[in-house]
């Protein structure tokens, strides 16, 4: 039986340059230090996912500067955008690493949506990416399916964080349930570790490789958490092992 490794990495937050800080932290420096510790942990090989806010405002030399970095690194890697990118400007300057709306191996298809709307926190499934939906979904019915994207479908508990919940998440439900063998989503955007039963579907959010948010916090606030990646073994038979290493 052969096993698809993944790592999840999210809002990277990265800047202009790389001594960039976002809320008083090195936001290019802790991403090597969560590179480092994933290479150290033996899951150096993996295809990396990120699932988005990849740059703190939409920075074109934020993404430049990935885009060098995981090609030195000789990373295979999959990326969507979060409510802080621009997925015309990721288009442009991932030179090396070209936009997957899916990627499939013979046991697993992983279908990146974009959630992020232009200029707003909340989060929201397009109307043409619904329809491209379905159709992934129809074509990759023999498949078992991850879907990733940056917001989460799910409440966390946290009452300035829900307010971004994905708008049209009873839509989103009904399409993903009605497949059969979509086994998990997994997301960013909410800072922190959180697993959810999204009626029937597991839903991952994943904390970030900068700063954490404080959970079930009423409003914005942060927490002491450190730096984090999660790493997925996809199994041929569906099954999915997962967690989260905090540095």
């Amino acid at each position: 039986m052969t096993v698809l490794k993944l790592t999840q990495i999210t809002d990277l937050h990265l800047g202009p340059t790389p001594d960039f800080t976002c809320r008083n932290i090195p936001t290019y420096q802790t991403l090597l230090s969560v590179l480092e510790a994933i290479k150290r942990d033996g899951r150096g090989e993996d295809r990396l996912l990120l699932t988005g806010d990849i740059a703190s405002d939409a920075q074109p030399e934020a993404y430049q500067q990935l885009d060098q970095l995981l090609l030195a690194q000789k990373k295979q890697a999959l990326w969507l955008p979060g409510n802080h990118d621009s997925m015309d400007l990721m288009q442009k300057n991932f030179v090396h690493f070209p936009f997957m709306p899916v990627f499939e191996t013979k046991s697993w298809a992983i279908i990146m949506l974009d959630s992020s709307l232009s200029g707003q926190p909340e989060g929201s499934i397009s109307k043409d990416q619904i329809h491209q939906l379905e159709r992934y979904l129809v074509a990759l019915t023999h498949k078992n399916i991850l879907v990733a994207m940056h917001h989460s479908p799910v409440a966390v508990n946290s009452q300035w964080v829900d307010k971004h919940r994905i708008a049209n998440h009873k839509l989103l439900h009904k399409l993903l349930v009605a497949h059969g063998k979509v086994r998990a989503v997994i997301n960013g955007h909410i800072h922190q570790q959180h697993t959810a039963d999204w009626g029937g579907i597991a839903v991952y959010a994943t904390p970030s490789t900068c700063f954490q948010f404080k959970p079930e916090a009423a409003d914005f606030a942060l927490s002491d958490q450190l730096p984090a990646y999660r790493w997925i073994d996809l199994h041929d038979d569906g099954k999915i092992n997962t967690g989260v290493k905090f540095l």
